[in-house]
């Protein structure tokens, strides 16, 4: 962790979170010649990320979503993101924005619902990241652009349970209603019943399209995002 030094009066504080210390000394360098805007603290990982976020209590975090984790798979680097905005909204006043080069409807629900006020791409110029700086900290209000709102509006309907979202998750992995089961703790025809009340909410018949509408509602991450 490191800490840049004050160059301003009562400037707009932030704390910068991304696990690529090359983009995290381009953005820091880059808000640093903003006058009003100084970085307190940047961050390679979720749990030095949270303890710069505590220690240094800025008005604003701006946090990637994917950070480095132990567990080599995308979920558990995704998870990790998602619980650091989670921690600092339950244990400090800071408002966060998401920067993430993978822009996707289920991404931004899941920053969103994390407590999270905006969403931006990696090639977001920094000009507009400064303007959105600015407008959080003093405007205090959500952030989303109007496809970001319409994602995050259908989001609300016809949205699959949490039981739902696990078996759906699991299908997409290629597993049987039986290895899902055993999986789960349930039994196949649960299983089965889950599946089909998920077809009646997408409207399809079978499992591969239920699997390419949930990923076109953002219920799951592409296909290609999985594997990386």
């Amino acid at each position: 962790m490191h800490s840049p030094t004050q160059h301003v009066n009562n400037p707009i504080t932030v704390v910068l979170v991304d696990d690529s210390p090359l983009f995290l000394a381009g953005l820091t360098n880059w808000l640093q010649r903003e006058p009003d805007i100084q970085v307190v603290a940047t961050a390679t990982s979720a749990s030095e990320g949270f303890t710069a976020i505590v220690e240094q209590r800025p008005q604003v975090a701006v946090i990637d979503l994917r950070l480095r984790h132990d567990a080599a798979d995308i979920d558990s680097r995704l998870k990790t993101g998602v619980e650091l905005l989670r921690q600092v909204q339950r244990a400090t006043t800071t408002l966060t924005l998401v920067i993430s080069s993978y822009h996707h409807p289920a991404w931004v629900r899941a920053a969103a619902q994390a407590g999270a006020y905006g969403f931006f791409d990696k090639d977001t110029s920094p000009q507009t990241l400064c303007i959105a700086i600015r407008q959080l900290a003093t405007q205090k209000l959500p952030l989303w652009t109007p496809q970001q709102q319409a994602w995050l509006l259908a989001s609300l309907n016809d949205s699959p349970t949490p039981r739902e979202l696990e078996i759906l998750q699991l299908v997409a992995k290629g597993l049987s209603d039986r290895a899902i089961a055993e999986r789960l703790g349930l039994r196949p025809k649960t299983v089965s019943k889950h599946l089909e009340i998920l077809r009646e909410k997408l409207g399809v018949r079978s499992r591969a399209e239920a699997i390419l509408q949930a990923r076109q509602r953002g219920w799951l991450s592409p296909e290609w995002e999985d594997n990386i």
